[in-house]
């Protein structure tokens, strides 16, 4: 007698978890790299004190951004929800670290960097999977 188990159960997930990971590894060396960039350029320069806030938040936008684009391209479908995932990563990442760093990196205006990755993720999704 030859029983065989089969399953109809066996659906793909919409999510490409690989996808979200690169995009996500993606997005925290864009944050290092242009974070290593911008504090040496406002060492070395005269600097308004009063754009560091902005040019943080640019930075978070542009990384997360790139690493949603990166991770929809390779999903190659649900860009949205790809680089939103992106962003949710790049966040709870952001949120361990500023828990065993003192000082951290988060600080003030917590909603606009929530709000700057999460736009920023599923903007770069869209494109990506657009192109």
């Amino acid at each position: 007698m030859n029983l065989k188990m089969s399953s109809t159960l066996n659906q793909q997930s919409n999510v490409n978890w690989t996808a979200i990971f690169y995009g996500t590894m993606l997005a925290i060396i864009a944050t290092i790299i242009l974070m290593a960039i911008g504090g040496t350029v406002m060492y070395y320069t005269v600097f308004n004190d009063r754009m560091i806030p902005v040019i943080g938040l640019g930075i978070l936008f542009f990384s997360v951004f790139s690493g949603g684009l990166i991770s929809a391209r390779k999903a190659g479908r649900l860009g949205w929800l790809h680089g939103l995932g992106v962003g949710l990563v790049f966040l709870l990442l952001t949120i361990i670290f500023n828990i065993f760093v003192p000082g951290g990196i988060f600080g003030f205006a917590v909603f606009k960097k929530v709000v700057a990755a999460l736009i920023g993720g599923s903007l770069g999704g869209i494109w990506g999977v657009g192109q």
